[in-house]
């Protein structure tokens, strides 16, 4: 494990050489590797800051390795907006309501509010007509 540790470091500092700081991801192997030298030590007892030192990355990259963060998922996660969680719809068709009657009386409402109501279909018209509307 020594000797892939020791891979690891001079890949890392290989990949920041000349780069600002925080830039260009770590290959998917070494972010892997990072993360499998980190579970082995702390099952070790060791403390995440030791393994952090001994790797030679920043405790921010190893927790979002750890957390199984990409680079980039960060600016993805900002620039999408997060979208509502799906819900099951179930459509049925309309029950036929065989029971409820079929409106038999009409009301009319004027515009100025009066209302007149129980009239059948040809007693409304009826009014309407002569009430020209």
């Amino acid at each position: 494990m020594e000797k892939e540790l020791e891979q690891f470091r001079q890949e890392a500092q290989r990949l920041r050489a000349g780069r600002a700081k925080g830039s260009g991801p770590f290959p998917e192997p070494l972010r892997v590797f990072a993360v499998r030298y980190l579970a082995q030590a702390i099952e070790k007892g060791e403390t995440f800051k030791s393994v952090v030192e001994r790797l030679g990355v920043s405790e921010p990259t190893l927790q979002a390795w750890r957390r199984g963060q990409t680079p980039g998922s960060k600016k993805a996660q900002r620039s999408e907006p997060k979208a509502a969680p799906l819900m099951p719809v179930v459509v049925r068709p309309p029950k036929a309501h065989a029971a409820s009657p079929v409106a038999t009386t009409f009301a009319v409402v004027s515009p100025q509010g009066w209302r007149v109501e129980g009239l059948g279909l040809e007693e409304a018209a009826q009014l309407l007509r002569r009430l020209a509307c």
